[in-house]
């Protein structure tokens, strides 16, 4: 009767354990298809779609701007970029996702920016990440 009630105790926890392990790759793939969105809104030039994915109350690092910005200052430095048409390309490389808990998650890798004028400029950045609502949203980055 002990072993049948061990092998019980040990499979709940197994199935337990693979259901956690479940839950956090798909959070983890959530929280990469934010950032992956932010690079793919900048490149497409989707100002609206882009700001979607920061918080209202975001710290933003931004090259556009040229200092970490609210959201508000940070759509006007880049609605200026884009309506000047100087960015060619974001690209995002070596993703590194951390669930920090829950709610909470960051993302280091590193940016690659091409202006249109043929300069380059990007480096290591983080995104801090909390899910409000049932969704993951940008609450802060920073150039390293």
């Amino acid at each position: 009767m002990r072993v049948i009630i061990l092998l019980m105790i040990l499979v709940t926890s197994l199935v337990a354990h693979e259901a956690s392990a479940q839950d956090a790759a798909l959070e983890i793939a959530a929280v990469k298809a934010v950032v992956d969105a932010t690079t793919a809104a900048s490149n497409a030039q989707k100002l609206e779609e882009l700001l979607a994915l920061f918080a209202d109350d975001a710290k933003i690092d931004s090259k556009a701007a040229g200092r970490q910005v609210s959201k508000d200052q940070y759509r006007e430095a880049m609605k200026t970029l884009f309506d000047r048409r100087a960015l060619s390309k974001v690209d995002v490389e070596g993703m590194r996702v951390s669930l920090l808990d829950a709610s909470h998650a960051t993302v280091d890798g590193t940016v690659s920016i091409q202006l249109a004028s043929g300069n380059r400029t990007g480096g290591k950045n983080q995104w801090k990440l909390e899910k409000r609502d049932g969704r993951w949203l940008i609450v802060e980055t920073k150039y390293q």
